[in-house]
């Protein structure tokens, strides 16, 4: 496996060519509606963005992810893969726990969080192997067809509960 930044050529590869499920959760939250209309929309955005990391399988691009500063010290974590990731999963999931994670945390992240569809079962057992839990029942109405997503954190200890 192998990490680069990203590119808009990158980027657009991962995303036509995304799985399924993940097609279904990118385009549930998206105006675009094909693979061809999303994945120029991801290029556009992520293409050249600080915060995108685009995992390798072999010379072909396999991952994006991306860290979105949401709010002062909250960051919003996005993902999509083609079915390649299996091949890097591992590594990959060590690199983001081990390095993006550590990294986020000492420049003072104090809550990491991400969305998903309510049925990505995969999406939320990885995002569990990453250490985030589930914070919510399913949020219904909230993709632009109705579609339910739940929201999954990882908060650090240290954070207050209350005023």
């Amino acid at each position: 496996m192998r990490i680069s930044d990203p590119t808009r050529e990158a980027v657009h590869f991962v995303a036509l060519k995304m799985r399924e499920r993940d097609f279904a959760e990118f385009s549930a939250v998206s105006y675009a509606s094909t693979r061809e209309e999303l994945a120029d929309v991801m290029a556009e955005r992520y293409g050249s963005f600080e915060g995108c990391i685009v995992g390798h399988a072999g010379e072909n691009p396999a991952c994006v992810g991306a860290t979105v500063m949401a709010r002062p010290n909250v960051v919003s974590l996005l993902f999509f893969a083609t079915d390649q990731f299996p091949e890097i999963a591992l590594p990959a999931t060590r690199f983001i726990k081990r390095e993006l994670f550590s990294r986020l945390k000492k420049t003072g992240v104090h809550r990491i969080e991400a969305v998903s569809m309510v049925d990505h079962n995969d999406a939320h057992a990885w995002l569990q192997t990453l250490g985030l839990e589930r914070e919510t029942e399913p949020m219904r109405g909230y993709g632009k067809n109705g579609e339910a997503f739940v929201q999954f954190a990882w908060v650090s200890d240290d954070s207050p509960i209350g005023p």
